[in-house]
């Protein structure tokens, strides 16, 4: 790929990418407030490859995007996101905490995500789920996608190897990303049952990857795609050869990826 040309899709292959995907976590949460579709223009408008976003069901069974379990923290709302209705929670105010300027932003669904995101600008939708939700909440990601025909530029990651698991017998052509991190439970950071994902993207957190990682998953022809990525720490600058990052610093981020800046060397985990 040129440096010039735009990255409109998850399923790749090895090789293909001459510069990292640039994904902002939650949109751009430097402009503006996290998984809304005002942080998610934002993000394109500065040029990021994509963004990574949030998604839950509502009482109603609405797929609606939101990180936390609960609405307290971003919305003037308060209670669990599964307790209300789209209607309840399209009256909260999900703006005013992080600037008065955004006062009004409203909660958005994957459906107005969809509709507003260009249909070539990626999107890394993260399942938040577990229990006995897992089949709902996948099921209607996987409806919203196929209806709005953006399986190729729709990457569904999460956590749980089950919701993969459960995406991938819904509808095996939509990209899966498999995450985890060191500090979650040995079998879920040590991947044991990724088998059950099958996961095109392997989606670590930086601290966590390493170039003997990043070199073993090339191997057997996976991507791989780093998150919680502070670019502003030079010690944060990924490793030589990564495939995408996430990150809340896309300013940063993306003077990297056009080469204005200059990575240092990343020091070896030896954890791994």
């Amino acid at each position: 790929m040129k440096s010039s040309e735009k990255i409109s899709g998850w399923p790749l292959k090895l090789g293909v990418l001459s510069r990292p995907l640039v994904i902002a976590h939650r949109g751009d949460v430097e402009s503006a407030p996290e998984n809304t579709l005002e942080a998610f223009r934002a993000a394109a408008e500065k040029g990021a490859d994509g963004v990574e976003l949030d998604v839950r069901l509502s009482m109603d069974g609405h797929v609606v995007v939101m990180h936390d379990r609960h609405v307290d923290r971003t919305t003037s709302g308060r209670g669990p996101v599964g307790r209300l209705t789209l209607a309840q929670l399209k009256e909260l105010d999900a703006g005013s905490w992080y600037d008065a300027r955004f006062n009004g932003a409203r909660v958005p669904t994957l459906e107005e995500v969809l509709e507003e995101m260009p249909k070539g600008f990626l999107l890394d939708v993260e399942l938040k789920v577990r229990g006995w939700g897992v089949m709902a909440l996948a099921s209607r990601v996987a409806s919203v996608i196929k209806r709005h025909d953006r399986m190729d530029s729709t990457l569904v990651a999460s956590f749980n190897p089950m919701a993969l698991f459960a995406m991938r017998k819904l509808e095996p052509r939509i990209p899966r990303g498999y995450i985890w991190s060191a500090h979650h439970p040995y079998p879920i950071s040590h991947r044991w049952l990724s088998p059950l994902a099958k996961a095109q993207w392997m989606n670590p957190d930086h601290r966590t990857m390493t170039p003997r990682m990043l070199a073993h998953f090339h191997r057997h022809g996976k991507l791989a795609l780093a998150w919680d990525q502070d670019m502003h720490e030079s010690k944060g600058w990924p490793n030589p050869g990564i495939d995408g990052v996430v990150t809340d610093s896309v300013s940063a981020a993306l003077r990297w990826r056009d080469g204005a800046a200059t990575p240092a060397p990343l020091r070896p985990d030896r954890s791994h």
